[in-house]
């Protein structure tokens, strides 16, 4: 793991360039491998760029995509890696795109963005889902109608077979 950032490269960079600073002192002040601050005198991109050169999706697709996984997430709809794959790949196909991605595409876009990560599914209990019938829902909203009408409906943040919590807001 690099101990160092972007930032820390630029500055030695721009020591050696613009202060005369050796490239060993640049590269010490900055806390950055002489070996990295040579190549990017010699004018070698970063890991970064080379990479993203090479990637079907921009960071900026791979940003949005990694943001609405978690928003989905949040909500309790996480995707499956078999409906990322399917959502990636309309993308590449409005693109004009239609090679199929790589076996290991999940495994790399993880790689990259290691905000994201997988979890296990957990199955509903039986009783959870054998209680959510019709009749269930009806007398649910039933009770809220006739015994918490005084609760505003933006305030119920949960409802479960323990009750309904409320908060109150504005």
């Amino acid at each position: 793991m690099r101990s160092y950032t972007d930032d820390n490269v630029l500055d030695a960079y721009l020591d050696v360039q613009e202060n005369g600073l050796s490239l060993r002192k640049a590269a010490e002040k900055h806390g950055v491998p002489r070996q990295t601050l040579h190549r990017r005198l010699n004018g070698v991109a970063e890991r970064d760029e080379i990479i993203q050169a090479n990637q079907r999706l921009s960071k900026e697709q791979e940003d949005k995509i990694v943001r609405w996984i978690i928003r989905q997430e949040r909500l309790g709809y996480a995707p499956t890696y078999s409906q990322l794959r399917a959502i990636v790949v309309a993308l590449l196909k409005q693109a004009g795109d239609d090679r199929p991605l790589g076996y290991h595409w999940i495994r790399g876009f993880k790689r990259r963005n290691p905000e994201i990560h997988s979890k296990i599914g957990r199955r509903m209990e039986a009783v959870r889902f054998n209680g959510f019938t019709p009749k269930a829902v009806n007398w649910y909203f039933d009770i809220r109608e006739l015994e918490y009408d005084w609760i505003r409906p933006e305030n119920v943040y949960n409802v479960d077979e323990g009750g309904i919590m409320q908060g109150f807001g504005k």
